[in-house]
């Protein structure tokens, strides 16, 4: 599949479209692809010429570029985990991609087809129930409602401008609603979405700005956890760390304990500070979600950049929280032809059986791959391939939960 620069896009008949695994690039197969589904968005990539092999070529002879066509990718919906990246080479001097999810895509029978597998069948994150033509009408009612506030403010923004779901769901009132609490962060992470340095490729979001007050956070949750369905969730894409403002978040977390025991009171966060962990556990934390682009400390560590803590104070963190019966997700921020070696899967399903995790969300991490090679090192071993990942996970993790979005506690049952 190709494209011009104005986005029209075309099958290349009598071409073998090469897929990518970490650097390695390859023919895609039969069992590569599924038939891109509903929500899928295709773009094309500057400066980047699709490789394959044209007719009278075969693999393992190397890949051919495209002259006079660029590479397309594909934008997976919510539910799908992408499984090969697209293969393309780079002309001289063209800067990183935008930080977006690529994946690889070809056409067949006249359609577009992505390498990718289905992992979650959430309803609750459908494309056509958001930005419902009286979003702005309801904004402005709990505005109305709780003047002054400013996360709601913020919210406003991440609905209106991000189009975020969490954001969208606290005025919609409903599912897993967002509380964004901290602007500052402690680590520099190379695909992090709201802070780029200058010389990289600009962040899709801008960083929020100020701390909020217990009341400003307390009172948007009690309006939100209205039943079990209901996650009020702390830890956002368009702030920091939120555990640098532990102790604000354990005062809001137990005044909203005392004022409602309904729904799910919920985390994201690198877990990187095991004391300030235990002081929103302690106040009645229902879940937490730990995001980690690896199971392994040195692709960790040069992605996550940590400032002032270590990849065993998120395994302690994670102790933390199983030893008070606060369940656990992984937010597995992947790559394909890193988290699919050998040595990143064996140490996973230890990594997952041996703290008690719950659930591992399957995320796309959102990065040029050419980027991604240049910071961060691959594990051993060969690519196994992201389906045999999570065939892995199923087999040797009976008990954990697979799929890519938060869950209300009582959709765990027995697993607590």
């Amino acid at each position: 599949m190709a494209s011009d620069d104005q986005g029209k896009m075309w099958d290349l008949r009598g071409w073998t479209p090469a897929v990518r695994s970490g650097t390695e690039h390859r023919p895609g197969t039969e069992q590569d692809w599924i038939p891109a589904p509903e929500g899928t968005r295709l773009q094309y990539l500057q400066g980047r010429q699709p490789l394959g092999w044209p007719k009278g070529s075969l693999y393992p002879e190397p890949a051919t570029a495209l002259d006079g066509a660029l590479a397309v990718a594909a934008q997976l919906p919510s539910g799908y985990t992408r499984t090969l990246l697209p293969s393309y080479v780079r002309s001289d001097g063209m800067p990183y991609l935008p930080f977006f999810g690529y994946t690889a895509v070809a056409f067949r029978e006249g359609k577009p087809w992505v390498a990718a597998l289905k992992s979650d069948s959430n309803p609750h994150w459908q494309p056509k129930d958001y930005s419902p033509p009286d979003l702005e009408a309801r904004i402005q009612a709990h505005q109305e409602r709780f003047p002054g506030n400013r996360v709601l403010d913020q919210l406003k923004i991440c609905s209106l401008e991000y189009g975020c779901y969490n954001a969208q769901n606290i005025f919609l009132g409903r599912w897993e609603g967002a509380v964004p609490v901290s602007p500052a962060c402690n680590a520099e992470c190379v695909g992090c979405i709201s802070l780029q340095p200058e010389d990289k490729p600009a962040s899709p979001q801008q960083r929020f700005v100020f701390v909020p007050t217990e009341q400003e956070i307390v009172e948007v949750g009690l309006a939100h956890l209205q039943n079990d369905d209901s996650i009020y969730s702390f830890g956002q894409g368009c702030e920091g760390e939120p555990l640098l403002q532990a102790r604000l978040i354990a005062r809001a977390v137990k005044s909203l304990r005392e004022q409602t025991k309904v729904g799910t009171i919920h985390l994201n966060t690198n877990a990187s500070k095991p004391d300030g962990f235990k002081l929103v556990v302690e106040a009645g934390l229902d879940s937490v979600r730990v995001s980690l682009n690896s199971v392994l400390p040195e692709p960790y560590t040069a992605y996550y950049q940590p400032r002032g803590y270590t990849f065993e104070d998120l395994k302690t963190s994670i102790r933390v929280a199983r030893a008070n019966g606060v369940l656990v997700s992984l937010n597995y921020l992947h790559m394909p032809g890193w988290n699919d070696r050998q040595q990143e899967v064996d140490e996973l399903v230890r990594f997952i059986n041996d703290l008690d995790v719950q659930m591992i969300q399957m995320r796309t991490l959102n990065i040029d791959p050419d980027m991604y090679v240049q910071a961060v090192p691959m594990p051993q071993g060969r690519a196994l391939g992201m389906p045999e990942l999570v065939g892995r996970l199923r087999k040797e993790c009976p008990r954990l939960v697979i799929g890519n979005h938060t869950l209300p506690k009582v959709r765990y049952g027995s697993r607590a």
